[in-house]
């Protein structure tokens, strides 16, 4: 509890911490967002935000073409199309782009009309970029309750910027803004705050409601206090009917989520031992290839158990049970998604057990040596993808017949990672997969 109380002393001093964090990050990743619509998931759920914006409803007609090659989701009984996915992504599009459209500007176009502004389009695909600063700055203020600053600072720009935390923030998938929740409701556990920490459960599950696996947190929190505080269950279960409700809005069902297809590269059927292995150990998916700065959480929760049995076990139980539920879904390779799009809610609860290793970094030289090497890695691997979008780079090797969707996972000559590195020898600036800086720096067209 000692910097509880040092919190309540200096508030001034944290809220200064924060917000460096968190504006350095939001400006980070949002010039080096993609700035525009990369996969069909996130044209639907863009799609859905820009018609709930000027239209007050979610359909995506507009998208009906796009449905015959890839899943959106399902038509429902009133005859519209709908997204599969959550409504935290789609709010906040919806949000961000009423807010900065403009009315005589230039539509945004993706294959087909999406948008009537290409301003608030622009701005509107960036919303990542703010769940990612957010999930940055709620993990440096949970790591400074057991870390002096500068090992919450070395860990948190660890994770931001050599973990695939920062590709993820860069592009509009709701695994961010779930992860950036995940991690806050983590924090709010360690200051023993359990309204704080279920009203970030709850709002990590309207991103994907299988972040209610962050329910160890929130014990956590319950842990020594008195009947009162159950109530703050309650956020939790509001949320859980605000999911069933934008169910009912879109399908006439409180438990349909549109997921009414197949997705043609998901497999028939795996197991959870085949996911798993696939999530933790294969070259072209595991979290651990695309983000090596987070071997370090393995030793790490060893430590972190020492010093804090109940949280590290609140941690555990989370990361793996989100594993395990992960490796039993067909699609735990997350499709055309670059890296360990699945386990990314998780990634900053690893880095957060990461932090006891490098806590050590400053006393010994040879655990310097390993930490900066794997981060030295995992940033060289963000940049590959900053270089060039890695969609293209696997949809070119793929749909060509050069190499089979299947060896992109499991062999190492053939892994994304692998292709994404052989782009290199055909490389040029207007590549790069930033809308501002291609903008920046060279003088090539979109």
């Amino acid at each position: 509890m000692r910097i509880v109380t040092s919190i309540e002393r200096r508030p001034r001093q944290y809220l200064i911490a924060g917000s460096i964090c968190f504006f350095s990050f939001l400006l980070f990743y949002g010039v080096t967002s993609r700035g525009k619509l990369q996969a069909s998931d996130e044209a639907s759920v863009f799609a859905s935000g820009v018609s709930l914006a000027t239209r007050g409803n979610l359909a995506i007609d507009d998208l009906r073409w796009l449905q015959k090659h890839s899943v959106l989701g399902a038509e429902a009984p009133d005859g519209h199309l709908y997204t599969k996915y959550f409504p935290g992504n789609v709010l906040a599009v919806a949000l961000v782009y009423k807010l900065t459209a403009r009315p005589n500007d230039q539509p945004y176009v993706w294959v087909h009309e999406v948008a009537t502004s290409i301003t608030g389009a622009k701005w509107a695909m960036r919303v990542d970029a703010f769940w990612g600063a957010l999930g940055m700055t709620a993990l440096l203020l949970a790591l400074r309750a057991y870390f002096d600053w500068r090992t919450a600072i070395l860990t948190v720009v660890s994770i931001g910027l050599c973990s695939d935390w920062w590709y993820q923030s860069r592009g509009l998938y709701s695994e961010t803004g779930a992860g950036s929740f995940v991690i806050a409701s983590l924090c709010f556990a360690v200051y023993g705050k359990p309204y704080g920490s279920s009203s970030m459960v709850a709002c990590s599950i309207l991103f994907r409601p299988t972040t209610l696996l962050a329910l160890p947190f929130w014990g956590k929190t319950m842990w020594g206090k008195n009947f009162k505080a159950l109530s703050s269950a309650g956020i939790i279960v509001a949320a859980v009917a605000g999911l069933g409700i934008f169910n009912w809005l879109r399908f006439g069902s409180l438990l349909n989520f549109g997921y009414g297809g197949v997705d043609r590269f998901e497999f028939s059927g795996s197991s959870i031992l085949q996911g798993l292995s696939g999530l933790l150990l294969s070259p072209g998916r595991s979290v651990f290839v695309y983000s090596p700065i987070l071997l370090l959480a393995l030793p790490g929760a060893f430590l972190f158990m020492k010093k804090e049995t109940a949280l590290t076990t609140a941690c555990l139980v989370t990361v793996i049970s989100y594993a395990l539920a992960l490796s039993s879904w067909r699609g735990w390779h997350g499709g055309l998604a670059w890296g360990a799009r699945s386990l990314l809610p998780i990634v900053p609860v690893l880095g957060f057990l990461a932090a006891p290793i490098l806590d050590y970094v400053w006393r010994n030289k040879w655990l310097a040596s390993a930490s900066l090497l794997l981060a030295i890695a995992g940033f060289g691997i963000q940049v590959l993808a900053l270089l060039r979008d890695p969609t293209h780079v696997l949809l070119d090797n793929v749909t060509t017949g050069k190499v089979e969707f299947v060896d992109t996972m499991y062999s190492v000559r053939s892994s994304w990672l692998a292709l994404q590195i052989g782009m290199l020898q055909q490389w040029q600036p207007c590549d790069l997969d930033s809308d501002t800086l291609r903008h920046l720096f060279t003088n090539c067209s979109d």
